[in-house]
């Protein structure tokens, strides 16, 4: 029987676009999910399936109730008997509602080998931009006081910007960074402790159960070598808690604009540019202009695609790194390869006025007129985690040459992203490279020598490997 009850309140900020739909499409294919009063919010069951993620199977199974399958069905013909799950889930809210926040809509359209929209393949969905704070709360019972370290472990997880909520989150949206933490501990077989859990108001930040001083240490808080880490790892053996194993490697491109960019986001007000390139808000009128992850997917997916036959649509090595859509004979595959969305700084916006001219005639062509902003000569960063666990070192090795090959594809000019590539649109030179911390400089290299050492760093065997029994 639970007799101690562990609560944490946690705060946080969206860094980028969150997309949760409410399975609503009044306004977009794809509208977020919203309360009573309009607001939007994120469902408990969102963030319970994240946290449930951060764990191996068997402990995820011991602590969040066991996960109902259709093998589980089928052998027990139909009686398999679940599990109550330890940890509570709160829903996530808006900590100042009534604070200006923007609900606005992004464009999604797929392209073939061209850069030519396929029919039928538009989609459009509701966004809350970054920026905004929420609060939430998780709650364990548990019957053993060295169970805590679940909790402690999702803390942690918050503090180090590791919860990405909502859907695309491999393509830059939903990205999270905890902003603080207060916890509160009940050990309800002690009267004075069981009146306090009585009295205790959750939803008070001043209530002076909640403690801000607790420090809630876990093995990813710690490194092997702290002494400490030995002593809690035992407790992590005893209790069967153990982290989900992961083999990160991290690349971060920073570049320089070369020209414009053209991700469009379309108006039809009165004195407004047709075209604009897409932007999120930052206070000013024009906004921050941004690259989305799924343009930055689309434009290495289809760099690599060219550079290696396997890399190309519906390839099995291809679907193997960057996910397949279900079908008939497929499972949906989650993409292994996730791409930040990118904020451009430092550059100039730009408006003009273009007409289509008959190429016969040299004449303008009727209707071909309209006016674009776009922005130019700025400077950004592009985040690039790639996750192999799993991924035998060969494939490993092998995508690592077609990706390093790409990036200085992109540095060279010979990829572009965005629209308008074909007159100079969407390239970039790269400033700086990082790989698991590693800083290469392009200027001090040859670019075969650059290549070289790209490609072994990712496919070096190392790297963040996460993973605690």
């Amino acid at each position: 029987m639970s007799k101690i009850k562990y609560v944490c309140r946690i705060e946080f900020e969206i860094t980028s676009p969150l997309s949760i739909g409410s399975g609503e499409n009044q306004v977009t294919d794809k509208d977020i999910v919203q309360d009573s009063r309009g607001v939007p919010y994120i469902p408990g069951t969102s963030l319970a399936g994240i946290y449930r993620s951060l764990f191996d199977g068997k402990t995820a199974n011991a602590y969040f109730g066991k996960e109902l399958t259709k093998e589980d069905i089928r052998n027990t013909n139909g009686r398999v008997r679940l599990t109550e799950s330890e940890v509570v889930t709160y829903d996530a809210c808006m900590i100042d509602p009534a604070s200006v926040y923007r609900v606005t809509k992004r464009d999604m359209v797929a392209l073939d080998e061209y850069k030519t929209a396929i029919d039928g393949a538009k989609f459009d969905f509701q966004i809350l931009e970054p920026g905004v704070r929420f609060v939430t709360y998780i709650e364990q019972n548990i019957d053993c006081e060295k169970k805590k370290y679940v909790l402690r472990e999702i803390i942690d997880a918050w503090m180090k910007a590791k919860i990405q909520i909502g859907s695309k989150t491999g393509r830059g949206y939903g990205h999270t960074k905890g902003i603080s933490y207060k916890t509160a501990w009940f050990d309800l077989g002690q009267e004075e402790d069981l009146q306090k859990w009585l009295d205790f108001n959750m939803y008070d930040e001043g209530d002076k159960n909640w403690s801000d001083t607790d420090k809630p240490v876990c093995l990813s808080h710690l490194t092997p070598s702290n002494d400490e880490y030995q002593k809690i790892s035992v407790h992590y053996e005893t209790h069967m808690i153990s982290l989900k194993a992961e083999e990160q490697c991290n690349i971060v491109l920073k570049l320089q604009q070369q020209g414009g960019i053209s991700i469009r986001q379309y108006s039809t007000e009165v004195g407004e540019a047709d075209y604009q390139q897409l932007t999120i808000s930052d206070g000013s009128k024009e906004g921050m202009p941004v690259i989305p992850g799924t343009s930055w997917a689309g434009a290495f997916r289809a760099q690599m695609g060219k550079l290696d036959p396997a890399f190309r649509k519906e390839q099995e090595t291809a679907e193997m790194f960057f996910g397949a859509k279900k079908s008939k004979d497929k499972e949906n595959r989650k993409s292994c390869i996730r791409f930040s969305e990118s904020r451009i700084e430092g550059g100039k916006w730009v408006t003009y006025t273009r007409n289509a001219i008959d190429r016969f005639t040299g004449g303008t062509v009727d209707g071909a007129l309209y006016t674009e902003k776009t922005y130019y000569n700025g400077n950004t960063e592009l985040c690039i985690d790639c996750d192999f666990s799993g991924i035998e070192q060969e494939s490993r090795n092998h995508f690592a040459s077609v990706m390093a090959a790409a990036i200085m594809d992109l540095h060279g000019g010979y990829m572009a992203v965005g629209g308008l590539t074909a007159v100079g649109r969407g390239i970039f030179k790269i400033t700086e490279i990082w790989i698991d911390g590693k800083r290469y400089l392009p200027e001090e290299y040859e670019m075969p020598k650059l290549y070289q050492e790209l490609a072994g760093a990712i496919a070096e065997k190392g790297g963040n490997i996460n993973g605690v029994k």
